[in-house]
């Protein structure tokens, strides 16, 4: 055969090929092809009529899986942990009105903290649509795309089956880890069924979803050089403080080495804890919200000549409650790569939009012997660190534990319950924290591995997030270990949610610290007198009964030294392991922050 045949051959195997692939195809099949071709494995689902053809048309799909959460809000959580661990985009869909509602949490929750996340919605026949139809949620019922144009960038109502290309590639360009975006779209049962031919659509998404496509904000080079020249290979005391934006596991590794390479000391916020290994001689600890002593002397020292902060909000959290010790007598440099820039009115200075992760990678690759003076720069940087970590992480003289508030002497204090998970935990263990007292022992006594692997939801920190995202985020992260840290309180929210962990048999650990209260709101009824311990006081509910009978594995923690052999077995169940661990309520370790808030 001559190599003319050979090429004729070829072309008319891709016609054909081209042929089968545009062959028709519902409006439920492509939009199953669009996520395939994004390389979306999971997808998070409360099932209903309306969505009957998008749920046939992912059982057909060989490579995504759906779980069924207990609720809508719940999966909305799923597919946030999700996103954040997978670095993709969270997809949870359900019906139009009673399931749009229910995600709206989710939709906030990930608005917040910037998560790329795509809203599916199956609506009522467009052909009843204004008849008062049962379940109507279009502008002739409660109009749902009114009620979440708020929480995301893109509103779509998909009412003609010759837009679902368009329509599609709208909803997902940018659902990525530097625009951040969010979209929702709403789908008629009848338009879901209907034909398009979607193949050649399929082929785009994938080349627009491909690793031809920039996804990252690049290094604004010149800005950096500055920085250089000026500071990092001057002798001048410069620090790190690291936010959202500059957390997960790829930009973790290069921080690493750039604060190593210039022997920059590093804190983060509550929401950047992870970026860094809390063990590391260089580590701060955190600054802000539930933060650390060195953290917090460090950075209000005015003897700090430049603080450079890398993907923060600077919001009241991050900003210990916009303390003016923050910026006082340094130069504060902010770089941050948020297309949807925080509001920062109260600090004064503007940042410079520059992609956090490029941003660390050029300082990796800086040269820095062909600067005489950086050896002595290192020797002047070391001493100062040597000084800095003189303070402790932790300041004993506010680091005493009292008695219990309640409980009496056999309740466990929290802070050493998280010590010991954090000895006897594996080091790369993907940690999933909700929301309340727990938030703040975990935060301040939790030493991160700094690997990217710590989660929670930080901004609008809705209790019961994290049962439900970690689901997620063990799906997405399979081969890590999974523990999630939750309350009673959060488990009154959401905790149904462990079923869904046991039906899919996840393997992971949630501990569940259960003092019989609203913790952080506890403490303020009872010692400050500032409402009836009627609102804040919960009854003592056996989360360990409550688990098995939803078929997960559970045991309680009376004693600290019970934990290591509970912890054992759990680690060798092939299932979801539920720990409950008797604590007492404690003042939560949150010191520097609430002077601050006392002043404000």
């Amino acid at each position: 055969m001559r190599d003319g045949e050979i090429q004729l051959t070829v072309s008319a195997q891709i016609v054909l090929e081209t042929m089968g692939s545009l062959a028709p195809s519902s409006v439920s099949k492509t939009v199953v092809k669009s996520l395939e071709s994004a390389k979306i494995d999971h997808v998070f689902l409360v099932p209903g009529k309306l969505i009957y053809p998008l749920l046939e048309a992912i059982d057909e799909s060989p490579s995504i899986r759906a779980i069924v959460g207990a609720h809508e809000t719940g999966s909305a959580f799923m597919a946030d942990g999700y996103a954040r661990a997978s670095r993709k985009f969270g997809v949870c869909i359900g019906i139009s009105g009673p399931g749009t509602m229910n995600f709206v949490p989710g939709m906030a929750a990930a608005h917040a903290d910037q998560i790329p996340m795509l809203y599916i919605a199956g609506g009522v026949s467009s052909q009843a649509e204004g008849k008062g139809a049962f379940q109507d949620a279009t502008l002739s019922g409660i109009f749902e795309s009114g009620v979440v144009k708020n929480l995301v960038e893109n509103v779509i109502e998909l009412k003609n089956k010759e837009n679902i290309q368009a329509e599609m590639r709208r909803a997902t360009d940018g659902l990525n880890w530097m625009r951040r975006a969010r979209s929702f779209i709403s789908i008629p049962i009848d338009v879901q069924k209907q034909e398009v031919l979607s193949g050649q659509d399929a082929a785009r998404q994938l080349y627009d979803h491909g690793e031809f496509n920039v996804r990252e904000v690049p290094a604004s080079r010149a800005v950096l050089d500055a920085l250089c020249k000026q500071y990092l290979l001057k002798s001048k005391r410069v620090a790190f403080l690291i936010g959202s934006r500059g957390n997960d596991a790829e930009t973790a590794k290069v921080l690493l080495e750039v604060a190593e390479k210039f022997h920059i000391p590093v804190a983060t916020t509550l929401s950047g804890k992870g970026a860094f290994p809390e063990d590391h001689v260089l580590a701060l600890g955190i600054y802000g919200f539930s933060g650390h002593s060195r953290a917090a002397h460090v950075i209000n020292s005015d003897g700090l000549d430049a603080l450079v902060v890398f993907g923060s909000d600077l919001n009241q959290r991050d900003s210990m409650n916009w303390s003016k010790k923050l910026a006082a007598g340094k130069e504060l440099i902010i770089f941050d790569d948020s297309f949807d820039p925080p509001a920062m009115g109260h600090i004064g200075h503007g940042s410079i939009f520059s992609g956090i992760g490029a941003t660390f990678r050029v300082l990796s690759k800086t040269d820095t012997d062909s600067s005489a003076d950086f050896p002595k720069v290192l020797e002047t940087r070391k001493a100062w660190v040597a000084e800095v970590i003189q303070t402790p992480l932790y300041d004993d003289q506010f680091e005493q534990v009292s008695a219990g508030v309640s409980g009496g002497d056999r309740s466990l204090y929290p802070g050493d319950v998280v010590k010991r998970l954090c000895q006897l935990l594996p080091k790369d263990s993907n940690v999933v924290v909700d929301s309340g007292a727990h938030r703040i022992f975990m935060a301040h006594y939790w030493l991160s591995s700094g690997i990217g692997n710590y989660f929670s939801s930080s901004s609008l920190a809705p209790m019961g997030w994290a049962i439900a995202a970690g689901i997620g985020i063990k799906l997405a992260a399979p081969e890590r270990p999974c523990v999630v840290v939750t309350g009673d309180g959060c488990m009154l929210m959401h905790g149904m949610e462990i079923q869904t962990a046991a039906r899919y048999r996840v393997k992971m650990i949630y501990v569940v610290l259960n003092n019989s209260a609203h913790g952080a709101i506890h403490i303020d009824a009872i010692s400050k007198g500032s409402i009836s311990e009627q609102f804040t006081k919960l009854p003592r509910h056996d989360w360990t009964a409550f688990a098995s009978s939803l078929g997960v594995a559970a045991r309680m923690v009376e004693h600290l030294d019970e934990l290591e052999d509970v912890l054992s077995e759990a680690s060798r169940y092939n299932g979801p392991f539920l720990i409950e661990v008797m604590t007492g309520v404690f003042p939560a370790p949150n010191r520097y922050y609430a002077e601050c808030a006392a002043c404000s």
